[in-house]
């Protein structure tokens, strides 16, 4: 099988069903799994007791364009922070990881002369589903 090379710039990620990816500057899902090792007469036996999600994004803050990925999380936060946004992180691979995540308020602001940045970690509350 040949090598398959994929970078940052071959995934592309929808929340609530709005693309956000040309803002985006990293977009990282990771999935703990808590498993506990007991001893037993016959050796080491393993459970899996859980698993927890998290979709770390790092992009170029929006505030005030069109479509502001920002000015909605904001919203959803304080208006409904109990309903999970559905997020789709797909791969140019034809890979598709499918889960929600927690509403959470983003950060405003920045320094001189950089470009303001929004580095949000979302917390999954639904255990990504993957959908090759």
């Amino acid at each position: 099988m040949p090598t398959t090379i994929i970078t940052g710039r071959d995934i592309s990620f929808t929340i609530d069903a709005a693309q956000y990816s040309a803002q985006a500057t990293s977009a990282i899902l990771t999935v703990d799994t808590t498993i506990e090792t007991y001893q037993t007469l016959s050796g080491k036996a393993y459970k899996t007791l859980d698993t927890q999600g998290s979709f770390a994004v790092e992009m170029l803050s929006d505030w005030g364009a069109g479509s502001s990925l920002c000015e909605a999380l904001w919203t959803a936060a304080t208006s409904a922070p109990d309903t999970g946004l559905a997020v789709v992180l797909t791969a140019d691979t034809g890979v598709v990881f499918e889960f929600e995540v927690q509403p959470i308020q983003p950060s405003a602001g920045g320094t001189a002369p950089d470009a303001q940045t929004v580095s949000l970690v979302f917390t999954c509350i639904t255990t990504p589903e993957l959908n090759p």
